[in-house]
């Protein structure tokens, strides 16, 4: 009896350390049995850069899940970024300024949904829900329900711009994000001190940590990072409608759940976890329009990959104490 749970439990550890490895490498062979272009040179450039949008926004996402938390308003400050760069650099303002401009705006709104959890203490998936409807209302208001044109300079240099004429300069973004994040989260005090947070917030205030600095920290980072996807993703699509990013929230989640960042805290890596679970919805996505599959077909996928991704979640902190 003790041995075969020995060996349940050892299949079980194999699966949660490769499975994503496997998964990853399963999709993209039956993908490329579909439609022979997919394992091309240039099916994998463009399937990187439409993974740094979401990437870059789940790297920051990875600090408020490891400290116990989740940001559902990262859809709508994306969106919320996205118009504010369009306007500003359609008026005359440089990429320096756009960058700039892309970070406060996420800045802005991690900065009102930190307070609103660390320091009032009203749950997060209350404060995000809230804030995801106020960014919006507030992007739509600003854009009179009106698409906006992102073709300029800046749009122009960020959607096209090629380091040594192959890798997009979105992709090189996508790496350092990637890189710093991880780097802060395993490397630094504050990145430990989050884990601790996540695994049982009440344990680290009594040892010292300052659990309200470090989540509203989190939740900054987070819509910094948010921002940042806004400007990206803006620049690649050129133009930003009323339902831009609509739901975007829910994609960047599940890519990070994939990736082996945990609901209940504590456990996660931005790199190359986050990214992983990035690539494998994007990689089915991507498969899926080579394929010819019908459109409605992919919100019957997504809500399958969620379901999937919660499920494994749950499955793999069973009986851990949180």
């Amino acid at each position: 009896m003790n041995a075969a749970r020995i060996e349940s439990d050892s299949i079980y550890d194999v699966f949660y350390k490769y499975g994503l490895f496997v998964t990853f490498a399963a999709l993209a062979v039956l993908f490329s049995l579909l439609n022979h272009n997919f394992f091309s040179g240039a099916n994998a450039i463009n399937l990187l850069q439409q993974t740094a949008s979401t990437g870059i926004a789940a790297a920051g996402l990875v600090f408020v899940m490891v400290a116990g938390g989740i940001d559902i308003s990262m859809g709508s400050t994306i969106f919320f970024s996205s118009v504010i760069v369009t306007t500003l650099t359609n008026g005359g303002v440089g990429i320096a300024g756009a960058i700039g401009a892309a970070l406060l705006c996420g800045i802005a709104v991690g900065c009102l949904n930190g307070f609103l959890v660390s320091i009032l203490r009203i749950v997060p998936l209350i404060v995000t829900l809230a804030t995801l409807y106020i960014v919006r209302g507030v992007a739509l208001a600003l854009t009179g329900v009106q698409s906006l044109s992102f073709f300029n300079k800046v749009g122009d240099a960020v959607a096209y711009t090629r380091i040594g004429g192959a890798i997009p300069i979105v992709v090189l973004i996508l790496v350092l994000t990637l890189c710093i994040a991880q780097f802060v989260l395993s490397r630094t005090l504050f990145g430990r001190q989050l884990y601790a947070i996540g695994n049982n917030a009440n344990g680290a205030r009594i040892t010292g940590i300052k659990v309200r600095r470090n989540t509203f920290l989190a939740y900054v980072i987070s819509g910094g990072m948010a921002g940042l996807a806004g400007m990206v993703s803006g620049a690649q699509v050129g133009v930003i409608t009323p339902t831009f990013a609509d739901g975007q929230e829910f994609i960047i989640i599940t890519s990070a759940i994939l990736g082996g960042v945990s609901l209940f805290g504590g456990k996660g890596k931005a790199f190359p976890g986050a990214f992983l679970g990035v690539l494998i919805v994007m990689c089915i996505e991507n498969g899926l329009v080579m394929a010819g599959a019908d459109k409605y077909l992919y919100t019957i996928v997504r809500g399958l990959v969620i379901f999937v991704a919660v499920m494994i979640d749950c499955m793999r902190n069973k009986g851990e104490l949180r």
